[in-house]
């Protein structure tokens, strides 16, 4: 991660599974998002209060959009809790925010919430939520794309169009969560593929790089 930054200028985004973690990775993170399994947590909630950087909560895997309000209202609160052993006070952070990554129905369905609809229907419980900086992050895999990775292209530009037609959601709308890596698809563990995720699929390098190109031309 350090070389990283020391070559690039990039820092490093992660996704908190362990809230505890924080003080030893803080100097590397410049983004956290909080999962669709861990957003009703407290312990993570209350975390969230007190970092220093824009963290993104995403919708629970039920998609009750309620549950992912709710913990930008705590993550945006100031918190007295313990953490680690220690009694901690947070001020709250301003810049938590949604993120968008579907949902999946009783019939284990995948379901998406990118549309031009969903995005509205957002805007209208951040208003009467009265957040600060209201944002979302889209993120084009997951039950969005149902774990389908090319069409995460499709998908972002869906996402633009809906910017265009509507202020409300181009001001909304602050960026994409794109699964990428460096070699297309997924793989089993031990097939060997160097680049090539063993979790869910991704785009590969190529294709990550032209649809970053794309989307900034419609910016």
């Amino acid at each position: 991660h350090i070389r990283s930054i020391s070559e690039t200028g990039f820092f490093a985004a992660d996704e908190m599974l362990y809230p505890e973690n924080w003080p030893y990775i803080s100097d590397i993170l410049s983004y956290v998002a909080v999962g669709a399994r861990s957003v009703e947590d407290q312990q993570h909630r209350l975390t969230a209060s007190g970092l220093d950087i824009p963290v993104g909560m995403k919708n629970p895997t039920g998609g009750d959009l309620s549950v992912m309000m709710n913990s930008l209202v705590a993550a945006q609160t100031s918190h007295v809790f313990l953490y680690r052993g220690w009694e901690v006070q947070t001020k709250g952070n301003p810049y938590a925010h949604a993120i968008l990554r579907g949902y999946v129905n009783k019939h284990g369905q995948s379901l998406p919430n990118y549309h031009y609809e969903d995005l509205q229907l957002l805007h209208t419980l951040y208003a009467k939520k009265n957040l600060q900086n209201p944002a979302v992050i889209v993120d084009a895999n997951h039950a969005n794309s149902g774990k389908q990775y090319l069409e995460q292209i499709r998908i972002c530009n869906e996402v633009l169009h809906s910017c265009r037609h509507s202020d409300d959601i181009r001001k909304l709308v602050k960026g994409f969560m794109i699964e990428s890596y460096l070699v297309d698809g997924a793989q089993k563990i031990g097939e060997g593929v160097y680049g090539k995720s063993i979790t869910d699929p991704c785009l590969g390098w190529e294709k990550s790089e032209k649809l970053i190109y794309s989307i900034a031309d419609q910016l």
